[in-house]
């Protein structure tokens, strides 16, 4: 069962009890029904800004992630053009002797 976040205010849009002197009853429970709907037309529009807003604030976040990511990329691309491959084969290829020798003993 899903938790409510928002519920719309009012539910129920034409229950009411109607005063006894009423002399249009149609009239009383339609003007019932139309403060209702705007009632909820209200409530809708406030829930809908606070969506939005949370919407707003995770694009927001997401954006300055996306953007550290790209300045790690590009921090790191500049960093590999840097590098001499034949230096970092004759590393590579020592850290490799020496860890090989230290698992044989």
């Amino acid at each position: 069962m899903p938790l409510v976040k928002r519920s719309i205010e009012p539910r129920h849009l034409c229950h009411t009890v109607l005063p006894r002197a009423i002399k249009n009853e149609l009239e009383c429970v339609t003007n019932v029904s139309l403060a209702n709907v705007i009632r909820q037309l209200s409530s809708l529009s406030k829930y809908a800004e606070d969506l939005f807003g949370e919407l707003f604030n995770e694009a927001h976040s997401f954006s300055f992630r996306v953007n550290s990511l790209q300045e790690r990329v590009d921090r790191l691309s500049i960093s590999v053009t840097q590098l001499d491959p034949k230096e970092e084969e004759r590393e590579y290829r020592a850290h490799t002797h020496t860890h090989t020798h230290t698992l044989i003993q």
